[in-house]
């Protein structure tokens, strides 16, 4: 085995910095052009979920912890047969309340009251309480059905409901705590699948392109692969950004297919936060797919590289560095490197502002350090992990092909990444965990934070795992153990799956809802 080329680990960390930088960068720039919006949080309402009041009741009323955004068709209020209850009103008082006036007071029985709001991002909030009505001659004495239930008209933090209508028939409502992000039906459906392929693409493309740049260094076939796996990424990203805005578009009012085609939804869709994101996906993807590589070139500036190793790119300039005036020789250049397009980084640093615009930091303040924190977490995160998955790959290969595995290469190239991802990973979600969930109770008490705590755990043996690798493998590599390339190569790809768990559980986070 050759003894591994020393690596420029401060170039290697100059570059990181630099595709953070313009991540961070553009990402301000966006909040700051763009409207704040408070996170709202369901403080409760009057009467309360699950409680018994005196009728008549002339209006309920919902507290939220910011302006809340009332989607006033989505409104309903049901009977305890299920019946439609007229509304007069939904009216947003200016502070932190909706107030909603049936036609009619409600003067007795189990009644049943919807609601739903719009988020910062475009997606919908929604949910529901129960409370029983008793008639005004009979309010000193409970309704046998909610003999068990205490009277009170404090606002409770248990006032969400799945919306389903399943209590309505029982002999006492019972206090439901799931809460509905988005409508039900196949569109719903749809829509969470596409965001969650488009969210993995965002990773695998961006993390992809970091590791093709910055650690790869291998034959011209091994590059093709990666390139060829860049652009599918970006080929999905745009597919799947297509479908989730036509999901949204039919989830908006709540109409369906009728919505696709009406013009008025799709100015208040184009409106939103997630139209903005959307269109930083489409176009990122795009010049990530056009621009991901522009040319071929010898790791090594004093070795020559085959016209075959250029010709897939780019055609060959008799007036570069590469000298191509000789026979090609007989043997593949044992390490190419490619490289990109300027647009290429713009194109990932547009991705990663993406999520901004439409994941869970979209609504909550302040929006400037949140985004931020949001960039280079996916950043960091995307590297790491997709760095991971490829020098897995390449190392398989050149395992099953009995080609020389050269680890200790690209092992100590992406050492540098990896550490480098793992710190920015670890600060920057302890911001965001801290920002989403608000107190340390949530992370036992929400499924949001119980997912959260389960990513932890396996991010933290990814870690000890790689720590292993950097503290006895890559020192074995670098003596010319040749039995270590073997070590390395099964942790990497343990490593490589546990990542697959990471992305399952991320995947569930992304779709989740911290306050349920």
């Amino acid at each position: 085995m050759s003894t591994p080329t020393v690596v420029p680990t401060k170039s290697l960390s100059r570059w990181f910095l630099v595709l953070i930088g313009a991540a961070t960068t553009l990402i301000t720039l966006g909040l700051w052009a763009s409207p704040a919006s408070a996170h709202v949080d369901f403080l409760g309402s009057t009467p309360a979920n699950v409680s018994t009041v005196p009728g008549p009741i002339l209006e309920v009323v919902f507290e939220f912890s910011g302006e809340a955004d009332p989607i006033t068709e989505d409104f309903r209020i049901e009977n305890s047969a299920g019946e439609s209850i007229p509304i007069r009103s939904v009216a947003n008082d200016g502070d932190n309340k909706i107030l909603v006036t049936p036609t009619d007071p409600i003067n007795a029985g189990r009644t049943k009251v919807l609601w739903a709001l719009r988020g910062a991002d475009g997606h919908k909030m929604s949910g529901s309480i129960v409370f029983t009505v008793t008639p005004a001659a009979a309010a000193a004495v409970p309704a046998p059905e909610a003999s068990g239930t205490p009277t009170t008209t404090a606002p409770t933090s248990n006032a969400v409901s799945d919306g389903n209508g399943d209590g309505l028939a029982q002999s006492s409502p019972s206090p439901v705590t799931t809460l509905t992000v988005n409508d039900s039906g196949s569109a719903e459906t749809v829509g969470v699948v596409a965001r969650w392929l488009v969210y993995g693409a965002v990773l695998l493309a961006v993390g992809a392109l970091a590791y093709l740049l910055w650690v790869h260094r291998g034959t011209r076939s091994e590059s093709r692969r990666i390139v060829f796996f860049i652009r599918r990424a970006a080929v999905l990203i745009v597919l799947g950004s297509v479908v989730e805005w036509f999901a949204q578009l039919a989830l908006w009012n709540g109409d369906g297919i009728g919505d696709l085609v009406r013009p008025a939804v799709w100015g208040e869709v184009g409106s939103t936060g997630f139209a903005l994101g959307t269109l930083c996906r489409v176009v990122g993807a795009v010049l990530v797919l056009r621009f991901v590589a522009i040319d071929v070139v010898p790791e090594d500036e004093r070795e020559e590289a085959s016209v075959t190793d250029l010709e897939w790119i780019t055609e060959p300039d008799p007036s570069g560095s590469v000298m191509l005036d000789r026979q090609p020789p007989s043997t593949t250049l044992t390490r190419v490197r490619v490289e990109s397009g300027p647009l290429a980084l713009l194109g990932a640093a547009l991705l990663i502002l993406s999520e901004s615009f439409i994941g869970h930091t979209a609504s909550i303040e302040p929006r400037a350090l949140m985004g931020v924190s949001d960039a280079v977490h996916l950043t960091s995160a995307a590297i790491w992990a997709a760095g991971a998955w490829l020098l897995a790959a390449t190392l398989w290969r050149r395992h099953r092909r009995n080609e020389p595995l050269n680890a200790g290469l690209l092992a100590t190239r992406f050492s540098v990444l990896a550490t480098w991802s793992l710190v920015a990973v670890a600060l920057s979600g302890t911001i965001l965990a801290w920002a989403i969930l608000e107190q340390p109770s949530a992370l036992w008490e929400s499924e949001f934070g119980r997912l959260l705590l389960a990513k932890v755990v396996v991010v933290i043996v990814i870690g000890s795992i790689g720590l292993h690798n950097q503290r006895v493998l890559l020192p074995a590599l670098a003596s010319g153990d040749e039995s270590s390339e073997q070590r390395f190569r099964r942790t990497i790809a343990i490593e490589s799956l546990l990542f697959v768990v990471v992305l399952l559980i991320t995947s569930l986070l992304v779709i989740a809802n911290p306050l349920s």
